[in-house]
């Protein structure tokens, strides 16, 4: 079964060509988005996925502005408004010792003693940081700043661990 990454969500038309305005998600836009690439739009509510190929790009304060083939009037590009934009994840498009966000949730998140605190249930992207939300045995959910600091290490491949500094998680 394939896996997909989330790029955005549209959040409506921009001009009359059919352009939509997606608010981003993703870390690479300017590679996901380039002419010819082909992406997913993907209606929850219709529970379908339509391949659309990129025409043209551009970026302006934190929104994508994409032109896709399949998409050429404004109440066209209106009717995707809440659709996501994915793409299949790849792992070739990572470098060595990179990962995808996506692969954190459901790790096991140990302390620097290799005491297990909880598991990440989902990565928060904040402006001052990212932020892991880890849920705790007895169902209680804290946050921990995806930084150096209070990360040491993130080992996916192998025991699927983050050795993490706690400081007042008990």
């Amino acid at each position: 079964m394939e896996e997909y990454l989330l790029l955005g969500y549209i959040t409506g038309s921009f001009g009359l060509d059919g352009t939509v305005r997606i608010l981003s998600k993703s870390h690479f836009a300017e590679k996901r988005y380039q002419v010819g690439n082909e992406v997913f739009l993907y209606s929850e509510k219709e529970d379908t996925r339509t391949t659309a190929k990129v025409m043209s790009y551009r970026n302006s304060s934190g929104f994508d502005f994409v032109k896709f083939d399949i998409i050429n009037t404004k109440e066209e590009a209106d009717s995707f408004k809440g659709v996501e934009v994915q793409v299949i994840k790849d792992r070739n498009d990572l470098e060595v010792g990179y990962y995808f966000y996506s692969d954190l949730e459901g790790c096991s998140v140990v302390d620097e003693a290799n005491n297990l605190v909880g598991k990440v249930i989902k990565v928060i992207e904040l402006p001052a940081q990212d932020n892991l939300k880890i849920k705790k045995k007895d169902g209680k959910e804290f946050l921990v700043p995806f930084i150096d600091e209070f990360i040491k290490k993130v080992d996916i491949e192998t025991a699927v661990l983050f050795r993490i500094r706690c400081h007042g998680v008990g």
